[in-house]
């Protein structure tokens, strides 16, 4: 016969352990569960004390027992993990984020603005350039009655001349004009009228005390998949 353990009978047993896992890296599990397990193991245990683990690898020990709950439970940790994480971002909602009896709430903030505008460093610049008259020489020449050689008389001579105009530079420098606005905030909470502030009140009361359990929902799935009742 396949053997079976209840579930006070493991709680009794952990002796400083975890009956659920831990470690799981799940923000909707380590921030909640994990936490905590002892409490948390203790309410599980007080819940389905009286039901059966179904262990499909059917352990002989209860150690054994013990680790394959484990197993079990981050098994549909894993496989549920979405529905799990948004069921979670619901879990997290402030105050604020619900507010009880009205259902309009609109927040329009204008930041504060600023305009930079900049002209940047502007640099115009004349090269230096030379104009070069060069030399030229004349020369007059006579021979004479006694000879064919010609022999220089006088020579005009024009020296060279040189006029450079030096470079120059024309700096427009850097400015920066800064505009700056205000800021304002625009909020507006109420009720539209759709529902009254009583109906608010009840859809409220309602939604988490019967609709949202966070890890009532988890425990449900656990029990549901793992646990059997009765004589096993």
């Amino acid at each position: 016969m396949k053997k079976r353990y209840r579930i006070i009978e493991m709680y009794k047993s952990l002796s400083g352990a975890h009956l659920l896992p831990t470690g799981t890296r799940f923000a909707f599990w380590s921030n909640t569960y994990e936490t905590n397990p002892a409490v948390y193991d203790r309410e599980f245990a007080r819940r389905y004390k009286d039901f059966f683990y179904d262990d499909f690898m059917e352990a002989e020990e209860l150690s054994m027992a013990k680790m394959d709950l484990i197993g079990d439970v981050l098994s549909i940790l894993t496989f549920n993990s979405k529905k799990y994480e948004e069921m979670y971002r619901v879990f997290l909602v402030t105050n604020d984020e619900d507010p009880i009896t009205y259902n309009y709430d609109l927040t329009e903030t204008t930041g504060k603005q600023k305009q930079t505008n900049t002209k940047g460093e502007q640099n115009n610049t004349i090269g230096s350039h030379t104009d070069t008259i060069g030399s030229q020489t004349n020369t007059h020449s006579v021979a004479p009655y006694n000879d064919s050689t010609y022999a220089p008389e006088s020579q005009d001579v024009a020296a060279e001349r040189q006029d450079t105009i030096g470079s120059h530079t024309d700096t427009e420098g850097a400015r920066t004009d800064i505009i700056e606005n205000d800021e304002w905030t625009l909020t507006r909470r109420g009720n539209i009228g759709v529902q009254t502030a009583g109906d608010m009140l009840r859809i409220h009361t309602e939604y988490w005390t019967n609709t949202y359990k966070f890890l009532d929902m988890i425990f449900e799935d656990i029990r549901q998949q793992l646990l059997l009742v009765g004589d096993c």
